[in-house]
């Protein structure tokens, strides 16, 4: 009985893993595909406007899929991902110091929104 289970339960585990490759390997190539031209419009552009949410998500996924291309883990992976990011916005940075500036300062909310908004703008 014992041994009944443990081999129906190894069979579900491989069934699960065998799965979850599939469905990795058919979702990789459509999001490999995906982020190029919109790495290549927001390199071409490393603009002074600020990004949508969804060109900096295509941006990050793309700075990921180079970080694992090179078999990078962990920190090392982490720090490539945020260089590669500020390489592409630099507007990002911009924005960030200028957050710390304001946090800085004591501000919040609609002050710190409109604080950033002109540190921005004069950069």
């Amino acid at each position: 009985m014992t041994r009944k289970l443990l081999s129906v339960t190894a069979a579900a585990l491989f069934a699960l893993s065998s799965a979850t490759m599939v469905f990795a390997q058919t979702t990789t190539p459509a999001t490999t595909a995906t982020p190029a031209p919109a790495a290549t419009s927001s390199t071409s552009a490393p603009s002074s406007a600020m990004p949508s949410k969804d060109e900096i998500k295509t941006a990050r996924q793309a700075c990921r899929q180079d970080a694992t291309g090179q078999g990078l883990k962990g920190q090392a992976r982490k720090d490539a991902v945020k260089s590669c990011l500020q390489q592409k916005y630099p507007v990002l940075v911009k924005r960030k110091t200028c957050h710390d500036q304001g946090t800085a300062k004591g501000l919040e909310k609609k002050a710190l929104r409109d604080f950033v908004k002109q540190c921005v703008a004069t950069a």
